[in-house]
């Protein structure tokens, strides 16, 4: 690399990720990552798993909220969740139709430098209500590789977590 090109790509690498937060807090964090999901869907399968769109984990499945996905969006916030930006993308087929991820949510109990987390996925149900999928990991701010190694992943304890904080979690 000439290194004339080097301050622009200092440049670049310091605002890209700026103006993708600030475009995210803009339209709506859930919708970049749609976005951005749904792109990542056309790529070949052989690619790496965390560029690719990965079907959630069957085990995962919790049940449904009778809200539209919307109304799911709003309400978790009010139940400790904050949206999460930084995940896989995930979507699966449902009857010849691709279904993809439309909230990636994070409840941490003790904070941000707790153990452990909920992660709450939502997805469109055909029925006009949201489908809830989550599990309870380890921390990826506090054990990043024990996150990536799956240490700690528990869906039924997830599960269990998410049933206690909504209670009309069909």
């Amino acid at each position: 690399m000439r290194p004339r090109r080097r301050p622009l790509l200092a440049f670049v690498a310091a605002v890209v990720p700026v103006v993708a937060f600030l475009a995210g807090r803009a339209v709506g964090f859930w919708r970049a990552r749609l976005a951005a999901g749904r792109l990542l869907a056309r790529l070949p399968d052989d690619v790496p798993n965390h560029v690719r769109v990965l079907p959630p984990p069957s085990d995962e499945y919790v049940g449904t909220l009778p809200v539209p996905p919307a109304a799911a969006r709003r309400r978790l916030p009010r139940a400790g969740f904050s949206e999460l930006v930084r995940a896989y993308f995930h979507a699966y087929d449902r009857e010849g139709d691709r279904v993809h991820e439309v909230g990636s949510f994070v409840r941490r109990p003790d904070g941000l430098t707790g153990d452990h987390q909920l992660h709450v996925r939502l997805f469109p149900a055909s029925d006009g209500t949201t489908e809830v999928w989550a599990h309870w990991e380890r921390n990826p701010y506090v054990a990043p590789l024990a996150h990536l190694r799956m240490e700690g992943y528990d869906p039924a304890e997830g599960e269990r977590r998410v049933r206690d904080l909504l209670d009309d979690l069909r």
